[in-house]
């Protein structure tokens, strides 16, 4: 009992402390709109009224003229630039202006004052520069004031991003052609070099597909139907042809073309006719070392115009081709299987298929069905069909001769023949 006394006693003291010392940290406080009394009433007439007393009636208002952004238009990588924005007091008390944060490429500075009376104006320049490997740029800076209904402007600036030569497209992507077909494709190579540039001939680095290919450069003026590449001083248009002849598989190659400074390369030429051959040489290699090699990646696929709509047992193979696998085939198991062929590309209204050379005649039969057409590509179902004879055959695929093949020919010499290998254990019927 004494202890449970004792344990009251100190709660006691304790709650008394604890108040004591609430009392005199947050007790005192006032509220901002004054002492509330428990049994008195606050309406919106005495709150107008406290705040009109602490805040009064005037306040600064901040007005950027012209707007807080600016299109610079086009810059080269690593150029800089720089933009005036105005910034103006259209309140009616004092403007504070104190530069806040800003990216990381991007400055704001030559604050021209800090403080603006009713009705005076500043300067706000801001300074950039451009370091980027993108097609566009884009940063902002912040502004802090005491304006209450405008504490921070951000200031934006942006524009297009153009090197001295400019690809459209930066890469020809000519997507999947049969073999057999022709590819075909273009590209605006645009210049924004100072000085105007004649274009050399274009061409392949890689020497077979330039056998292949048909190179023309055509000089042509930019207009806003280019976007951004109107502003460009020059361009040129590269047309390409490259014949059938490319091997099946991935295509990555470059096209080179030269551009040269006109004014060197006519400095170069009189040299030839108006000088001895040693200061010619040195005229010509000195407009050489000023031509600009211009690269165009093209990159693409060759496909045969023969495939095979691959499904649950059929796959294509690394190197081109395909595996039909039946898998090990019972006493009671099915013997036919199905598939389709696929004819695509240009020939194909000029192409038919028939079954060519089968391994092992004996165990295995394949036919074909009548094309259904589907746009660009006909279908021809395929049925397969295993023979089985007296003695278990097993072709499971564990080198380059374990297999069976059924050959899909054609007649068009441009649409080669498909090989498609069957992988199988057939059981003795």
């Amino acid at each position: 009992m004494k202890t449970f006394l004792a344990c009251l006693v100190f709660a006691a003291i304790g709650a008394a402390v604890g108040l004591s010392i609430n009392n005199d940290r947050y007790g005192r406080y006032e509220p901002f709109l004054g002492p509330i009394d428990y049994r008195g009433e606050v309406t919106a007439k005495t709150a107008v009224a406290t705040i009109s007393k602490d805040w009064g009636t005037t306040y600064p208002k901040v007005e950027v003229v012209g707007g807080t952004t600016h299109d610079f238009g086009v810059m080269e990588p690593g150029e800089e630039g720089e933009h005036i924005f105005i910034v103006k007091n259209v309140g009616s008390a004092d403007l504070s202006l104190r530069v806040g944060a800003s990216t990381c490429k991007c400055t704001v500075g030559e604050l021209g004052k800090d403080s603006l009376p009713p009705g005076e104006q500043t300067e706000v320049k801001m300074s950039w520069t451009v370091k980027t490997n993108e097609s566009s740029f884009g940063q902002s800076a912040e502004l802090r004031t005491n304006d209450p209904s405008n504490v921070a402007i951000r200031f934006e600036i942006k524009g297009k991003v153009v090197r001295e030569v400019q690809l459209s497209p930066e890469e020809v992507t000519f997507g999947e052609v049969a073999a057999g077909e022709d590819v075909n494709f273009e590209v605006r190579v645009f210049s924004f070099l100072d000085e105007k540039v004649n274009a050399g001939e274009a061409k392949f680095l890689d020497d077979e597909v330039n056998g292949l290919a048909e190179l023309a450069v055509e000089e042509f003026e930019p207009s806003a139907a280019d976007g951004v590449n109107e502003a460009a001083r020059q361009g040129f248009l590269v047309t390409a042809k490259i014949r059938p002849g490319l091997k099946q598989g991935p295509v990555n190659q470059n096209i080179s073309v030269e551009l040269m400074p006109a004014k060197a390369n006519e400095e170069a030429a009189n040299a030839t006719v108006d000088k001895d051959d040693s200061v010619a040489a040195d005229v010509t290699d000195a407009a050489k070392s000023e031509n600009k090699r211009v690269f165009i990646p093209v990159t693409g696929r060759i496909v045969g115009a023969l495939s095979m709509l691959p499904n649950s047992k059929l796959r294509g193979v690394s190197g081109g081709g395909y595996v039909f696998d039946f898998g090990k085939v019972g006493p009671e198991d099915e013997l036919t299987a199905k598939s389709f062929v696929s004819l695509k590309g240009q020939q194909k209204d000029a192409t038919e298929l028939s079954i060519g050379e089968i391994s092992p005649a004996e165990l295995v039969e394949a036919t074909l069905a009548k094309p259904i057409g589907r746009g660009q590509m006909a279908l021809y179902g395929l049925t397969l069909t295993l023979k089985p004879g007296t003695e278990k055959v097993e072709r499971l695929g564990m080198n380059n001769e374990d297999y069976g093949y059924v050959v899909i020919e054609s007649n068009n010499p441009k649409v080669p023949p498909l090989k498609l290998r069957l992988k199988f254990s057939l059981s003795a019927r």
